[in-house]
């Protein structure tokens, strides 16, 4: 409708700094509390942005350095390939594990290896191992690492956002019960209302 304040125009009105003399304390605490609120739900982006940066710039040091340390290596299926129940997700599909045998400065050893799950004995794949021979993941890529730190700076955001958030509903929820209990104890201590009886 012609004249009708908008959201704007509203939530100005009902703002801490409002000349309106029926706006009790409690509104204005809570008003207050609400424009810290959002202050600190938007001073978290930049935050989070600079934690997930740091842990992109974290985890591509140790991708690098397990690049340095990891090598890969030729390894021979001893039997055919089982399926791993225990490393079977969505995202990655079914695996498979074996035993496997494979060389490391001269000295042959023998494992279980994860490998596909239709992989056949005699079969050689390639896997990594650290300066010690053991078996190792092999070094994250760039993609896994962005996503892993997109991920944490989200997760930063959120977490940050929603104690944010409990704490404003909080206030509300305990001005609301303190400004009836008010009205309910002025409301008694008028005795007697204009036409009717107050029990």
């Amino acid at each position: 409708m012609i004249g009708e304040p908008t959201l704007v125009a509203r939530m100005w009105r009902l703002g801490p700094w409002s000349g309106n003399r029926l706006m009790r304390g409690g509104h204005r605490l809570e008003s207050s509390v609400f424009l810290a609120v959002v202050a600190l739900v938007l001073i978290l982006v930049p935050l989070a942005a600079a934690f997930g940066t740091a842990t992109h710039t974290r985890l591509d040091d140790q991708s690098r350095a397990d690049r340095e340390n990891r090598h890969q290596i030729a390894a021979v299926l001893l039997e055919d390939a089982t399926v791993n129940l225990a490393d079977t997700t969505p995202a990655t599909g079914a695996t498979g594990q074996a035993p496997a045998r494979w060389a490391v400065d001269g000295t042959t050893r023998t494992g279980q290896v994860l490998t596909a799950p239709e992989a056949k004995a005699g079969q050689t794949i390639s896997m990594w191992i650290d300066p010690a021979g053991k078996i190792v993941d092999a070094p994250k890529t760039g993609t896994e690492n962005a996503f892993e730190a997109v991920g944490a700076a989200l997760a930063l955001w959120t977490m940050g956002a929603t104690i944010c958030l409990t704490m404003l509903i909080g206030i509300r929820w305990a001005g609301t019960r303190y400004r009836m209990s008010q009205w309910d104890r002025e409301w008694r201590n008028l005795g007697k209302a204009p036409g009717w009886p107050v029990s």
